[in-house]
C-alpha cells in the first residue's frame, strides 16, 4: 500500500468515524446505549447465533463447490480462509465483495491446486449468492412497490435499481451457462487497443480458464451448484431476520413480512452503492436511520441495532487478521529458515569443489 492509498485509507477510516460519532450524538448517546443493554444476555447469544448460522451456511456451500471440482480441502483450512477472507473483505470499501482472492489463494496455496480452479468455485460462490440476494430483494422489492410509505420517486429508483442489477447478474450467469467467456473477450479486446497488450492477453487466458471451470460446474455439476443455491437462499433468509432478532429482545416489536421486506431491500441498496467507508462505517449507521423510521423505528435504536452487530462482526474481524498475520509470520519464518539452509549448503560445496 502506498503512501497515497495509506492516506485515501485514513481519510475514509476517519470520515466513518466522524459520522458514527454524529449518528451516535444525534440520536441520544444515553438513549443509545439503553437500547444496547435491553438486549441482554439471550439478545446477544441470538445475534450471535443468527450470525454463526450465516457463517456455517456460507462454509457449507462453498465447501459443496470445492468438492464438486475434486478439491478437498481441510476443515481448518476452509475457516481459516473464509474467516480471513471476510476481514479483509470488512475493511474495504465493499461489503459483498473484497477478500474473494485471499481465501481463494489461501486454499490453492495449501492444497497445491491451480488458482485459476480454485478462483472458479468462489466466483460461482458469489454469482449464487447474488441470485439468492436479488431473489429475497425482488420478493422484498414487490412489498415495498406495494407500501404506501415509500415515495413514488423512491419506488422507481429501488424498481430500477433492482431491474438493472437482475439484467446484471443474469447476463453473467447466462455467459458461464453458455460458456460465451464474456470476460476473457472483452479482456482480449482491450489488450489489442491498449500497451502491456502480453499482460492483458495472459490476464483473459487465466481468466478463461476460470470461466471455463464454472461453466463446467454449472453444465455438468448441476446438484452441486443446485444445493450451494439452497444453501444461499437460507444464508440471505437469516440475514433477512436480523431486525426482527434485534428488536424483539429490545422492545418486543414484531415485524410483519411487508416490514422485514422493506428493511431488507433497502438495506441491499444501502449495502452495495453506499458502502465506501471501511466496513461501512458511519454510512450503515446513518443510513439505517433512515430506513427504521420508515418502520416507525426511533433512530437510537437503528444505532444500537447497527452498533451491537457491528460489535459481533468485529470480533469476527480481528480473529480473520489475526489469523492472517499468524499465516504472514509463518511464511517469513519459512522463507528465513530456507535462506538459513541455502547459506549452510553453500559451504560444503565450495568445500567438495576444493
Amino acid at each position: 500500500m502506498n503512501i497515497r492509498r495509506r492516506f485515501v485509507f485514513a481519510g475514509l477510516v476517519l470520515g466513518g468515524a466522524f459520522l458514527l460519532g454524529g449518528a451516535i450524538y444525534l440520536s441520544g448517546p444515553a438513549r443509545v446505549w439503553e437500547q444496547v443493554r435491553a438486549v441482554g444476555v439471550w439478545g446477544i447469544l441470538a445475534i450471535s447465533g443468527n450470525l454463526l448460522f450465516v457463517f456455517v451456511c456460507w462454509m457449507l456451500s462453498w465447501s459443496v463447490l470445492l468438492r464438486s471440482a475434486g478439491i478437498r480441502v481441510p476443515w481448518r483450512t476452509l475457516v481459516g480462509s473464509l474467516v480471513g477472507g471476510f476481514a479483509v473483505g470488512y475493511i474495504t470499501p465493499s461489503m459483498h465483495l473484497g477478500g474473494e482472492p485471499l481465501r481463494a489463494y489461501a486454499v490453492s496455496e495449501r492444497t497445491g491446486v491451480p488458482m485459476a480452479v480454485v478462483m472458479a468455485t468462489v466466483v460461482l460462490e458469489r454469482l449464487l449468492a447474488a441470485v439468492a440476494l436479488i431473489a429475497i430483494a425482488a420478493m422484498g422489492g414487490a412489498f415495498v412497490l406495494a407500501s404506501g410509505d415509500v415515495e413514488a420517486s423512491h419506488k422507481q429508483a429501488i424498481a430500477s435499481g433492482l431491474g438493472v442489477t437482475a439484467v446484471v447478474v443474469a447476463v453473467a450467469l447466462l455467459s458461464f451457462v453458455r460458456d460465451w467467456r464474456l470476460l476473457s473477450n472483452v479482456l482480449r479486446i482491450v489488450a489489442r487497443r491498449l500497451p502491456g497488450r502480453e499482460r492483458l492477453m495472459r490476464a483473459a487466458a487465466r481468466v478463461a480458464e476460470t470461466e471455463r471451470e464454472i461453466h463446467q460446474a454449472l453444465r455438468f455439476r448441476r446438484s452441486h451448484a443446485t444445493l450451494a443455491f439452497g444453501l444461499q437462499l437460507l444464508l440471505v433468509f437469516l440475514n433477512f431476520l436480523r431486525p426482527q432478532v434485534f428488536f424483539f429482545f429490545t422492545q418486543r416489536t414484531v415485524f410483519s413480512l411487508g416490514e422485514l421486506s422493506l428493511y431488507f431491500t433497502l438495506n441491499v441498496f444501502l449495502t452495495t452503492i453506499f458502502w465506501i467507508t471501511p466496513g461501512g462505517l458511519g454510512i450503515a449507521e446513518g443510513g439505517r436511520i433512515g430506513i427504521f423510521k420508515l418502520l416507525g423505528i426511533e433512530a437510537s435504536g437503528a444505532v444500537a441495532f447497527s452498533v451491537v452487530y457491528r460489535f459481533v462482526e468485529l470480533l469476527v474481524v480481528g480473529a480473520g487478521l489475526a489469523l492472517l498475520l499468524r499465516w504472514s509470520a509463518i511464511r517469513v519464518r519459512r522463507a528465513l529458515a530456507g535462506a538459513g539452509e541455502g547459506r549452510l549448503k553453500a559451504p560444503r560445496g565450495d568445500d567438495d569443489e576444493t
